[in-house]
């Protein structure tokens, strides 16, 4: 039987290129181009619309509420503590492309060896039960960790080590937008009294530089502040100079560089480093400046 040669396949016929419609193209980018813009103008120029979006300025009064309330819990007969300034950074970012200010506030707790952590958990009875204090104890028990809200994303937070001699309690009010009339760089406050503790231990050491003042207000109505002024170096050691003001105050510590003690409600902390000797006494709660 003959061979019957079947036909070949006829290719399909080749596809026809679509037609861009470039038309909806440019739809397309005209909205992505629109909605970039109003995106970056309204990041740059709405109104806060949460809270923690609340300017500087109708941040600090909760700020200023919460250092008082910590200075009230932070200060106790076997403590020392002083109250910084009040300080501002300018550097923080609410967006990628848009820059704010953060305000925060310290109040260092000097305590004796090991009583960090009995000193956090006593701070922490002693705030608010509003603020919601939570303290946490890592590492082994070694690492101790205070957090608190004081409302209006105003947050109080501190760290201390088991062994730790100082630790610091920081109130901040997170990053928030600028504001006209703040004063971001305040200068120091001449202080207009100081309790007697303070002038006699700046008189044994010779730190007879401009006396400047910090305060917050308490819960109870008074006026908590730390007073600071500087000398020169001391020669010699510092408990030898203090020895006679200190008299039967609880020394909190005493190093060849570092004593801090308590004369009566009055926390004094003397140093002697980098060609100055510094002292600060604060005046808590309990009683305010005299």
């Amino acid at each position: 039987m003959a061979s019957v040669t079947e036909p070949a396949p006829v290719p399909p016929p080749a596809a026809q290129p679509r037609k861009t419609r470039w038309w909806l193209v440019a739809i397309v980018a005209a909205w992505a181009v629109g909605l970039t813009g109003a995106a970056l103008w309204s990041v740059r120029h709405d109104p806060p619309t949460v809270a923690e979006q609340r300017d500087i300025a109708g941040a600090l009064p909760a700020l200023r509420q919460a250092s008082g309330a910590v200075v009230a819990a932070a200060d106790g007969p076997d403590r020392a503590v002083e109250i910084g300034p009040l300080r501002f950074d300018a550097e923080c970012a609410l967006t990628p492309v848009r820059s704010g200010v953060e305000a925060r506030q310290e109040i260092t707790v000097r305590v004796r060896s090991d009583q960090a952590p009995g000193a956090l958990e006593s701070i922490a009875r002693a705030l608010p039960e509003e603020y919601a204090p939570a303290l946490r104890h890592l590492d082994d028990n070694s690492r101790h960790v205070l957090r608190a809200d004081a409302g209006d994303f105003v947050a109080v937070d501190a760290t201390a080590a088991s062994d730790a001699p100082v630790f610091s309690l920081w109130i901040s009010t997170g990053c928030r937008p600028a504001a006209s009339g703040v004063d971001l760089a305040p200068a120091p406050r001449p202080a207009t009294t100081t309790p007697p503790a303070f002038a006699a231990a700046t008189k044994a050491v010779g730190a007879t530089g401009p006396v400047t003042a910090v305060e917050v207000a308490c819960p109870n109505g008074k006026t908590a502040g730390t007073v600071t002024a500087t000398g020169p170096a001391l020669p010699g050691d510092l408990g030898r100079a203090l020895r006679d003001v200190v008299g039967g105050g609880l020394v909190v510590q005493a190093e060849p560089h570092g004593w801090a003690y308590r004369a009566g409600d009055v926390s004094v902390f003397v140093t002697a480093a980098d060609g100055a000797t510094r002292v600060s006494a604060t005046s808590g709660c309990r009683q305010g400046l005299r």
